[in-house]
């Protein structure tokens, strides 16, 4: 008895054998069905595999309904079956947490996360990445200057920055990659014109890597950001975007090598300067003193 919070990977084939044997042997599983887009093959793997109920769990179920399934873990077995990993990117560890304070056994089972997955993809060195950022889509009603400052924190301190890119409401679908970078060139220029400095992110590399249903992937890498402006979703696919730091050789090597980078604009980076001396680091992030 108890409750197992597993991966199930970001694509059909990727779960580990843990996982699957979880899902044999639980009297109930809840699928999270809202952290990906288009992620009904993994509803359709619980249903395949398990020998109890299943469950498509919406937002609502998993946060609001969490100490319900802790006490349902308590005389059963109940498996949160998550997209990728279910500690990274959407974090499932109040479920953890009140299972805890219930007294329920619990099991954590990794998986392949999408998060980890584009950044090896990238071919850039994995400990130069710094803080992830979520570009919000226009659904939200906001506008994240905070993901602008936040690429220039990164920036900065030589660190490369992973954008992931917002899901609707019910993993209905992802903001595209395209409107991504329009959104994040139109917030950097108004940020730009009330600080006084020249904006730059547009004169960046930009990588943009995608993974499909059926595990394939495909990476494109633009010289300048502002190229990839015009790039459509395509249905089916999960978007997610690299914005390097200067690149170290082997890093420029890699890229050349294998994906034909044609190299980019060292310079642009001499531009950050004058925005790295504006910045304000503190304990709730990255801000542009005016």
């Amino acid at each position: 008895m108890g409750l197992i919070l597993a991966g199930g990977g970001y694509a059909p084939g990727l779960q580990t054998v843990e996982v699957l044997e979880s899902l044999k042997n639980a009297n109930k599983v809840y699928v999270d069905t809202y952290t990906m887009p288009g992620a009904r093959w993994l509803l359709d793997l619980a249903r395949s595999y398990a020998s109890g109920s299943v469950v498509a769990a919406e937002r609502k179920v998993l946060e609001e309904g969490s100490s319900s399934i802790a006490r349902e873990a308590l005389d059963s077995n109940v498996v949160v079956l998550v997209p990728g990993d279910p500690l990274i990117a959407t974090t499932h560890a109040t479920l953890i947490a009140e299972a805890a304070r219930a007294g329920a056994t619990i099991r954590l089972l990794p998986g392949v996360s999408g998060v980890c997955a584009a950044k090896s993809l990238s071919l850039l060195h994995y400990y130069r990445f710094g803080r992830t950022i979520t570009v919000p889509g226009p659904w939200r009603g906001v506008k994240a200057y905070s993901v602008v400052e936040a690429i220039y924190g990164n920036i900065c301190v030589g660190l490369h920055t992973m954008l992931l890119l917002d899901v609707e409401e019910g993993g209905a679908g992802q903001l595209g990659p395209g409107e991504a970078v329009s959104i994040l060139l139109s917030h950097e220029a108004e940020l730009s014109m009330e600080a006084g400095y020249e904006p730059f992110l547009g004169r960046l590399p930009l990588l943009v890597v995608s993974a499909g249903p059926n595990g394939s992937h495909f990476i494109s890498i633009h010289e300048k950001m502002i190229a990839a402006e015009k790039l459509e979703h395509t249905e089916g696919r999960i978007y997610s975007l690299v914005v390097p730091a200067e690149l170290h050789e082997s890093e420029e090597w890699a890229l050349r090598e294998v994906y034909g980078f044609e190299g980019y604009d060292k310079t642009v980076y001499r531009s950050a300067e004058r925005v790295c001396g504006l910045l304000r680091f503190s304990a709730r992030g990255v801000s542009i003193q005016v």
